[in-house]
């Protein structure tokens, strides 16, 4: 598409290379937290980005590999020591009227709990106080990195970018400011996850045998 003066209109980029559903409106001026776990019948991720609704794409077997490792590890230490509870990629936090997202994977503390979740069938109105991301292929850092930008700045406390490609992950407390981890280093879970460590070698490391 061109503007009038012939210059290219950039399309709107999304996380995890999310396309804009331009068919689905809320019935009213805004949409409703019944409203968008409705549309999430046939089981795809979507996501509510600045009023619209964005779907993604199915992610291939490494993403899906990455996600399971992680979460498995992050559940088992955060029941162990009942610190809170952990989601998956299905679980809609809103973060503000315009605004729901659901990483990869979340905590959410035990005592936080009780102030995000205000009804038991609903979605959580507020961020994570942990929210991880992993890469696939196809997905930009910048519109990735806007997605945990949303979620510091609403109130996760840690946040997790990891990029299997190239084997690091980026450690965020604050927006847009990172600390860059590689193959020889490790996760930590800090005073958020007491305890918690699990190196990126395990967690990058092929479970296909050659």
């Amino acid at each position: 598409m061109t503007g009038k003066r012939g210059r290219k209109q950039l399309a709107e980029v999304f996380p995890g290379g999310g396309l804009l559903e331009r068919r689905l409106r809320p019935r009213g001026e805004l949409w409703t937290d019944d409203e968008l776990m409705a549309i999430g019948a046939d089981d795809l991720k979507r996501e509510l980005w600045n009023g619209k609704i964005i779907t993604m794409p199915l992610a291939g077997w490494r993403h899906g590999d990455i996600i399971v490792r992680l979460s498995t590890a992050i559940a088992a230490h955060v029941y162990e020591n009942r610190l809170g509870s952990v989601y998956d990629g299905q679980t809609g936090f809103r973060l503000s009227t315009d605004y729901c997202l659901a990483p990869d994977i979340s905590f959410v503390g035990k005592e936080r709990v009780r102030l995000i979740l205000r009804d038991q069938d609903k979605l959580f109105h507020g961020a994570p106080d942990l929210a991880v991301e992993v890469l696939s292929p196809s997905d930009p850092i910048t519109a990735t990195e806007k997605k945990i930008t949303l979620c510091l700045i609403h109130g996760t406390r840690l946040a997790w970018m990891a990029d299997p490609k190239n084997k690091i992950v980026r450690v965020y407390r604050e927006p847009r400011k990172f600390e860059l981890l590689r193959s020889d280093q490790a996760l930590t879970g800090n005073a958020l996850l007491p305890g918690f460590r699990y190196s990126l070698s395990r967690l990058f490391s092929d479970p296909i045998p050659d």
